[in-house]
């Protein structure tokens, strides 16, 4: 039987089968070897960051706290009317001193030296039938038995007195304190009820400084600190801390703090702006710029130094005392050369170059 002949399209098709055959495989290889290749390739390097550093050495920091406050009369009270009347005598001139239980004013009788007469006349009545009866009694010609009434009424009569008295005693209106007054809102003439205000007392000697603090700052203080409070004309006065507050302020979450000035001669007014300046017992701190703070990825702040290895190393600190472009801080160690600029371009363990600061010509760019 004769071979047959292929057609010419059939020789082409063989042929483009066979030559797809060979790039499936060539590719297939090519896969298999590029991982081996890919392996032999050695790990990229990581680069060296140059970085600005600052040689800090710990040192005694006199520290203290600053607080916004406002003067406070230590002691201030109310002259009040005890009882209805009109004012016909008023003693109390603003700006007058006065001591305590002086006279500030006087109202109208309104019928109470009556009521005292009159009750001491029962007073005699009882008095004298209690003398009379006790006589019979004494001689047997009255019951006995009656001498409990007796003493009860004349119990009774001094009672009444005694409260005639306290009565007529609300005519005079006294100051309930040593001290300044500082205002008067009655005149002569005017009808007053119990409990109308007739002059404001206030002691000058001491004066109060008052501010509050944060919850932190309140750990640093203690009842006996000297301070130095400073007025709006510059002129300072010392103090000492008298209160700290238990209780924080809902709002502010701050608490109270006063200082007791001295003030004898009343230069210092209630109410005036003021600042407490808090000294507060020295600690070893360095002092580093304010953009060295850096955060931790777990958010504990501290700042980032060039270590023995010339390798980055994120360490810890506490604020000590805070400045407006540097702060004070605590847990650096002797010596250390803490990055200033370029911390934020490196992490833990990476390497770097340490320029100090004054020998830093560029800022740090981040590297590429």
């Amino acid at each position: 039987m004769a071979t047959a002949k292929l057609k010419p399209s059939k020789i082409v098709a063989i042929v483009l089968v066979g030559v797809v055959v060979l790039w499936i495989g060539s590719g297939v290889f090519g896969s298999n070897q590029e991982p081996a290749t890919e392996a032999k390739s050695p790990t990229s390097a990581i680069p060296i960051q140059k970085v600005s550093v600052a040689t800090v050495v710990p040192e005694t920091h006199e520290r203290s706290i600053f607080v916004s406050c406002v003067t406070e009369a230590d002691r201030r009270a109310t002259a009040a009317a005890r009882g209805n009347g009109v004012i016909i005598e008023l003693m109390a001139v603003p700006g007058a001193v006065m001591r305590a239980g002086q006279t500030a004013a006087i109202i109208s009788d309104e019928g109470r030296e009556a009521s005292v007469k009159q009750a001491e006349a029962l007073v005699a009545q009882r008095n004298a039938e209690y003398d009379a009866s006790k006589k019979l009694i004494d001689q047997g010609t009255t019951p006995r038995n009656t001498l409990p009434a007796l003493e009860a009424a004349v119990a009774a009569a001094d009672a009444s007195l005694s409260a005639a008295l306290a009565e007529a005693e609300k005519l005079t209106i006294k100051s309930p304190i040593d001290g300044i007054i500082d205002s008067v809102p009655v005149q002569v003439g005017q009808a007053v009820r119990d409990g109308t205000e007739i002059a404001e007392v206030i002691d000058p000697d001491p004066m109060l400084a008052v501010g509050a603090v944060s919850e932190f700052r309140r750990a640093s203080l203690k009842i006996g600190q000297s301070v130095t409070v400073r007025f709006v004309n510059g002129s300072p006065r010392k103090g000492t801390i008298n209160h700290i507050g238990l209780s924080a302020e809902a709002a502010t979450r701050t608490y109270k703090v006063e200082a007791r000035m001295m003030n004898p001669d009343a230069l210092i007014a209630d109410g005036l702006t003021c600042e407490m300046n808090i000294l507060l017992a020295p600690i070893e701190a360095v002092s580093i710029p304010r953009s060295a703070l850096v955060f931790s990825d777990d958010g504990q702040l501290g700042v980032r130094v060039a270590d023995v290895e010339s390798k980055a190393r994120f360490v810890p600190i506490e604020i000590v005392d805070d400045g407006r472009s540097s702060v004070w801080v605590s847990g650096i160690e002797n010596s250390a050369s803490v990055i200033v600029v370029g911390q934020d371009f490196v992490k833990d363990g990476d390497p770097v170059e340490a320029v100090p600061t004054a020998e830093a010509a560029t800022k740090t760019e981040p590297p590429a």
